[in-house]
């Protein structure tokens, strides 16, 4: 008989409200060793109850003309053409507020029409070289077929424990998963540190006891703002049009509000993905970006038998599979990643007395297990979710090339 597991979700840090999310534990059925003898979460949730759109939020295109002018005069032809108001931002600022070089960032941009803008300014002003891109905003966006809170927050739940864009974010605690506003702090991080003191971090970063768990109606973050890879954010969209400047905003409608992800990439993030030139768009390939940048797992548990050499050992190895199982529930996949990494950092801070205290007994240190230690160590494709994103990212790559004459 499956297990059942339930995760309160919480609105805000009153604990007012709570929506339950209901996860079943069920023995994986694989040949993979390193998936033998295992059991998986996954999370009671219809996600063909919800509609699916991936869009681009805004892209930063750079260009140098061939002879200076006034950034007001670019936004006139703009303007004209586009019947909206962009204020290029000069780069290289000089005599006349004249400059050559200028950044343009395009809010949801119809990139017929930005085609249009960059033809019409080269004709006029000439280009130095083709139009860059530096940066893009690629949103995924999940709207409930029947409009609801619950049904936002479920999912919200679902995707910020899921979420898994390689280990690459975890490379500084700046980075890690947190959320704002956060139940204790304004930005609280979903896995606790003590940075006063390594060997209590390493064991704070084990045990799931001072996990807090992201709020449904909080942003959760992953990976450092303007890093010139990437960031991410996962919301429960409920505002459009904020000012945070003059505290204005708008309230969407039932039928519009969302949940979403979004990835910000940088200047190296494009380079990855090959946008270099603004051109570079009739070719590029969106679907690739679900492996770095868009991609859910999910988690596997040891099954625990009796017996084993030592009295008590399985009473341990089921107590480390409870902290693991805790640690997911509340932190996700990067929070059970973090615990991994905390573990290796642990075995290397004792390995040198662990290698002494076998050759004062005369007996070799047993070998250190290599099942689960690849790329994703135990953990598996969340396979449903991963089709749901292929086709919005799908979708999406058709748009693109449609608007850039493809």
């Amino acid at each position: 008989m499956a297990l059942t597991h339930e995760v309160s979700l919480y609105r805000e840090k009153g604990n007012k409200d709570p929506v339950i999310l209901a996860y079943v534990e069920e023995t994986l059925r694989s040949s993979q060793a390193r998936l033998a003898n295992r059991t998986t979460l996954t999370p009671q949730i219809d996600l063909e109850a919800y509609q699916c759109r991936a869009v681009v939020d805004w892209i930063d295109i750079h260009f140098e003309l061939a002879r200076r002018t006034q950034y007001w005069h670019l936004n006139d032809r703009i303007e004209k053409l586009t019947s909206r108001k962009e204020y290029p931002e000069a780069l290289d600022l000089g005599e006349g507020k004249t400059a050559t070089r200028y950044k343009l960032r395009v809010q949801e941009p119809d990139l017929e029409a930005v085609r249009k803008v960059l033809s019409d300014v080269e004709s006029v002003y000439g280009f130095v070289a083709p139009a860059t891109i530096s940066g893009i905003e690629i949103s995924i966006d999940f709207y409930p077929a029947e409009p609801s809170e619950e049904a936002r927050a479920r999912l919200h739940g679902v995707l910020v424990r899921h979420f898994y864009p390689t280990t690459r974010v975890l490379t500084g605690n700046l980075k890690w998963p947190r959320f704002m506003p956060g139940i204790v702090d304004k930005t609280d991080y979903t896995v606790s540190r003590n940075e006063s003191d390594s060997s209590l971090d390493i064991g704070d970063r084990m045990t799931p006891g001072m996990d807090r768990p992201a709020l449904y109606d909080s942003t959760y973050y992953v990976g450092e703002r303007d890093d010139p890879r990437a960031c991410w954010r996962i919301q429960n969209k409920v505002l459009d049009g904020q000012n945070k400047a003059i505290g204005t905003w708008d309230k969407l409608p039932e039928d519009k509000k969302r949940v979403r992800i979004e990835v910000t990439l940088g200047h190296d993030g494009c380079r990855e993905i090959g946008l270099i030139k603004f051109s570079d768009l009739e070719t590029l390939q969106i679907t690739r970006m679900q492996k770095g940048f868009f991609q859910f797992m999910k988690p596997t548990f040891a099954i625990v038998r009796p017996g084993g050499a030592l009295p008590g050992s399985a009473a341990v190895k089921r107590k480390i599979e409870e902290y693991r199982r805790e640690r997911f529930l509340n932190a996700g996949v990067l929070g059970l990643q973090i615990r991994e990494d905390a573990k290796e950092e642990l075995r290397a801070l004792h390995l040198p007395g662990i290698k002494r205290w076998h050759r004062t007994r005369g007996g070799k240190m047993p070998p250190k297990a290599r099942t689960g230690v690849g790329a994703y160590g135990t953990m598996i494709a969340y396979e449903d979710l991963a089709r749901v994103v292929e086709r919005a990212l799908a979708g999406l790559q058709r748009r693109v090339r449609k608007e850039m004459g493809v």
